[in-house]
């Protein structure tokens, strides 16, 4: 979806514009960001500390015409999200493989959030992360979604999904077997629709 891998079928929309899902540039452009399920391989560079992380995304905010990057308004802007995240981090140079499971993950966030995206696709948000730090995590995701940001949260976590979203859509073998609004949310609908014994969407 986010234009990494083709797409065989289907039509992506942002703020009623299509988007072509075999282009992650045009994702970009439209306001989405991801944060992947595999944080340590895909969502950070370990060898890069906590600043130089959360800048990735957002780099072209913080560079001159030049091609310089404004290191003052590089460390205003990671500062700023990385603290809303309320990140457990000795400062903006520590090593991001130094820290917890749980702010690994916020810098992750906190990456998009600094390019100011419209929306964000959200794998597996607290895979190997401490109770508290998913408790942290389903908060931040919350207050997103309070401010209008569209989010697209993927678990393999009933309880995670059930907790944090307005709407489920149940996918097997590619295809879209079921949906749920709140108010009908049923972990043992859920399982059943996923076993592939539910009625059909609709």
């Amino acid at each position: 979806m986010f234009g990494l891998d083709p797409a065989a079928t289907g039509k992506v929309f942002v703020g009623g514009q299509p988007v072509k899902l075999h282009s992650v540039a045009q994702m970009l452009t439209s306001g989405v960001g991801m944060v992947p399920e595999d944080r340590k391989r895909q969502g950070l560079v370990l060898t890069m500390n906590c600043r130089e992380n959360a800048s990735l995304a957002a780099l072209e905010r913080m560079t001159h015409p030049l091609g310089i990057i404004r290191r003052k308004d590089e460390r205003a802007i990671t500062h700023n999200f990385l603290t809303r995240l309320q990140t457990r981090m000795s400062s903006l140079e520590s090593p991001v493989a130094t820290l917890s499971g749980g702010n690994q993950q916020k810098v992750a966030l906190a990456k998009w959030l600094a390019r100011d995206c419209r929306a964000l696709i959200v794998d597996e948000p607290t895979r190997g992360v401490d109770i508290g730090a998913k408790a942290e995590i389903h908060k931040i995701l919350d207050e997103l979604a309070r401010a209008k940001m569209g989010l697209l949260v993927i678990s393999s976590e009933l309880p995670e999904l059930i907790n944090l979203c307005r709407r489920i859509i149940v996918l097997r073998e590619g295809e879209q077997v079921g949906e749920l609004e709140r108010d009908n949310f049923s972990q043992t609908v859920l399982l059943r629709m996923m076993a592939g014994v539910a009625a059909p969407v609709g």
